[in-house]
């Protein structure tokens, strides 16, 4: 308690026991009732006053409580929050990771010939523009060159150089890389490369496409069966721009729905029955 409330009660104290003694002694003296009764609207005054300083004294430590319940509801509360965000934190990768599987079933006939592999990204060649990174398992999980690297979103890149422990993954998205694809939509076969804009952002494109091919921006465009590289029907990206050169060429922009520069896990298909064990 401070040293002003201190103060307060006992001025508030003093003006009580001095009002009980006035009123014991107008009614135990009959001489001095007369004399109450001249005091008596003073002393009344007095008795109110005191009364309404009782009040606020005692409705400022009733505020005083209040406030000191509110902060320890506060308190709680933060710990409380904390403690499920903390929560949250532990659950976020176990919900991601079965986000993941689930939309993986959605290709598991595509890839029914293999074992996925779940594999995290532990470093990124950033001189490349995040074209090549290295995941954490290799040669003594089944992982050879020329294993596919994918994740539920679509194609990602192959294994280029497959380790003991780990091995490097070159993105679809990098200019060395050149695959088979097909217009999901009629089977209508293009090349599919890696490509690099002014701006250093890294894409792709597609060529070669036929002058009959029906191609249109929205355009789903998958792996083609490419000699055992790819397994046909994974989803490599949408068509979102169809440009002609001055020769009639056409040329597709395709927008991958893989997000290269902020990949952290990858999943990986393991061959385990028929084609060839060695990749391209």
């Amino acid at each position: 308690m401070s040293r002003k409330n201190k103060i307060a009660v006992f001025i508030l104290i003093v003006l009580t026991v001095a009002s009980l003694a006035l009123v014991v002694i107008s009614t135990t003296s009959d001489r001095l009732n007369g004399a109450f009764r001249v005091l008596g609207t003073p002393v009344r005054s007095l008795q109110r006053a005191v009364t309404r300083l009782g009040d606020n004294i005692s409705q400022r430590f009733s505020v005083m409580r209040e406030n000191k319940a509110i902060k320890a509801e506060i308190d709680r509360l933060i710990e409380e929050n904390d403690a499920l965000r903390q929560r949250n934190a532990e659950l976020e990768p176990l919900i991601s990771k079965n986000e993941e599987l689930e939309r993986l079933l959605g290709v598991k006939e595509i890839v029914a010939d293999y074992t996925l592999l779940r594999a995290s990204v532990i470093t990124k060649d950033i001189t490349d523009w995040f074209n090549e990174f290295t995941i954490d398992v290799g040669t003594k999980d089944g992982v050879k060159n020329g294993t596919v690297v994918m994740t539920s979103y679509g194609l990602v890149g192959l294994v280029y150089n497959a380790g003991y422990n780990s091995s490097k993954v070159r993105c679809i998205v990098d200019e060395r890389s050149e695959l088979m694809c097909r217009i999901k939509r009629n089977d209508e076969l293009l090349r599919v490369s890696g490509t690099t804009n002014e701006n250093f952002t890294a894409g792709l494109v597609a060529d070669r496409i036929a002058k009959n091919a029906a191609i249109y921006v929205g355009d789903v465009i998958i792996t083609a069966d490419s000699g055992d590289v790819y397994p046909a029907g994974l989803t490599v990206g949408v068509v979102s721009e169809v440009t002609v050169d001055e020769d009639g060429n056409r040329y597709a922009t395709v927008v991958s729905d893989v997000n290269f520069t902020s990949l952290t896990s990858v999943t990986v298909l393991v061959r385990t029955s028929g084609g060839e064990d060695e990749g391209a």
